[in-house]
């Protein structure tokens, strides 16, 4: 199919079986309605240790007006969004598929219940927590996406069974792959104008496994193998690829700009979710659908290969 029909089969396939929506749904609700983790605590003392050491290491103990005012604008910066920031937002796991619209929202201390996160401990401890915890929530969709482009159905037994199996799985994936990434991100900041070549290699590596959820969870691989058949979708299939994933990420990207606005008036919330959620839901359910017919083409080429060897 082309990618046009990849999309329609994609959101078909979700809205013949509406309910599989109901976990990036309730996902969101919990993180509208419930507490919010807030680091601001965290991040004012960061701030403050970071004002005294530029203090002491300043020529006469002190900062210059134009530094001073230079680190306050930066400081405000940094604590109107970092410190607005709701730490339980990474149980969205987006680039996984995971669609979610209410992890983007600040925390209002006017109208939330929030939990404040003290000390650095506390705070990577809760995000090293979350993300798991996120990671197993992003598992559950997708199995249910997969059981779908496959044509089981949704199986619960099936499902239960093989959730821990795919958390599992995908962790020891996004666990070297994340390591090895900040790594190259964090070699790129001394690289000067040769930064660019960093970003590029971990943009190129993103795009060849981009399917590594979808053969997890669907084809059920391990995960070099799941490493493997990505890697082998984009080569064989590179530019449909590459025109699906920069169709998804603009159709996500420009929709959540709207999303965000709808969820400034009143009751707009609850439109946002939904709605996000199905439109979410059906491009990550389209990424499903190309790996499926892609892995099927790739099978049945070698197939045609041995038969012609054979003969």
């Amino acid at each position: 199919m082309s990618i046009i029909d990849t999309l329609s089969a994609g959101f078909g396939t979700v809205t013949k079986r509406l309910w599989v929506i109901i976990v990036p749904v309730a996902l969101d609700v919990f993180l509208w309605l419930g507490p919010k983790l807030s680091v601001a605590p965290v991040i004012r003392d960061a701030l403050a240790t970071l004002q005294t050491t530029m203090r002491m290491m300043a020529p006469g103990g002190g900062l210059d007006a134009g530094m001073a005012e230079t680190f306050q604008v930066m400081a405000e910066e940094i604590q109107a969004t970092v410190g607005r920031t709701n730490l339980l937002a990474l149980l969205a796991w987006g680039r996984l598929g995971m669609p979610s619209i209410a992890a983007l929202r600040p925390v209002n201390p006017e109208v939330d219940r929030i939990i404040e996160v003290t000390s650095y401990g506390q705070m990577f401890g809760l995000q090293a927590a979350i993300l798991l915890v996120g990671l197993l929530v992003a598992c559950v969709f997708l199995a249910m996406l997969g059981q779908e482009v496959r044509g089981e159905g949704i199986r619960i037994s099936t499902l239960l069974q093989s959730v821990p199996r795919y958390w599992l799985r995908l962790l020891l994936i996004v666990v070297p792959l994340g390591m090895a990434l900040m790594f190259a991100l964090s070699a790129s900041l001394i690289l000067g104008p040769l930064a660019f070549i960093v970003w590029a290699l971990v943009l190129w590596v993103l795009l060849y496994l981009f399917f590594v959820p979808q053969a997890v969870t669907m084809a059920e691989e391990s995960p070099l193998r799941a490493l493997w058949s990505s890697f082998l979708v984009v080569r064989t299939s590179f530019w449909s690829a590459l025109g699906l994933i920069l169709l998804t990420n603009v159709i996500g990207s420009g929709l959540s700009l709207i999303w965000r606005n709808i969820m400034e008036i009143p009751s707009g919330t609850v439109i946002a979710i939904v709605g996000n959620a199905y439109v979410g839901s059906g491009l990550t359910a389209a990424a499903f659908i190309f790996y499926r017919d892609r892995v099927a083409m790739w099978r049945e080429m070698q197939q045609q290969r041995s038969t012609d060897t054979h003969g």
